[in-house]
């Protein structure tokens, strides 16, 4: 099992939690973008993300809560190894083939209340699905147990080297519904971020 470790909880001690990060054996870092639009909040503008890509030594996990898609190109330029956007933004293969061409893997983020129907088009283009287990836009909401039905729905006719991530509400307690539904990818914020000992906590979600 994968853990992308999101750091969205620590944006005011954002230095300090990055570099833990670094320090644990976390896979990726995850940074979750907001434009104030698509969400409420408002997080991770461009330039604050390409400074927490030069102290990474993590590769970079960004999903994108955003509707403008120049602002979606404009992320992309940072070449992030998975750059995620919403199923709920696009209507078209463009920012797809578009954040392809520049070789960065792209995930499809889906929220709660949206049908697996309307991934389906896509799934032969894209690496990687992250269902979301919370509403997008807050941190440190309860995870929505329904979302794993929807998981092993779609992973019975999605391709076999398509990864699953699972964002929201992931603690020691819904990790194993997260295994359950065939997750192969985790993003832990608080659970871990709250903790002083990253690496203990992410190895309790392995």
């Amino acid at each position: 099992m994968k853990v992308s470790v999101s750091v969205l909880k620590e944006y005011d001690r954002l230095i300090s939690a990055v570099k833990k990060v670094n320090e644990s054996n976390a896979d990726f870092l995850h940074v979750d973008v907001m434009d104030g639009e698509f969400v409420n909040n408002k997080k991770f503008p461009l330039e604050v993300v390409r400074d927490v890509k030069q102290i990474s030594t993590k590769p970079l996990d960004v999903h994108l809560m955003v509707k403008s898609h120049e602002l979606i190109k404009e992320y992309a330029k940072l070449e992030p190894q998975y750059l995620t956007f919403h199923i709920e933004v696009i209507d078209d293969y463009s920012l797809i083939d578009y954040v392809k061409s520049l070789g960065i893997k792209v995930g499809l983020a889906i929220n709660p209340e949206t049908d697996i129907k309307h991934l389906m088009p896509y799934v032969d283009d894209i690496d990687l699905v992250l269902f979301m287990s919370v509403t997008p836009g807050e941190g440190g909401q309860e995870f929505k147990e329904e979302v794993v039905d929807k998981i092993k729905e779609f992973k019975k006719v999605a391709p076999s080297d398509l990864i699953i991530s699972i964002d929201g509400g992931v603690n020691d307690k819904t990790v194993s519904l997260c295994k359950y539904a065939g997750c192969d990818m985790l993003v832990a914020g608080s659970y871990v971020t709250n903790s002083e000992n990253y690496e203990e906590k992410i190895k309790e979600l392995r």
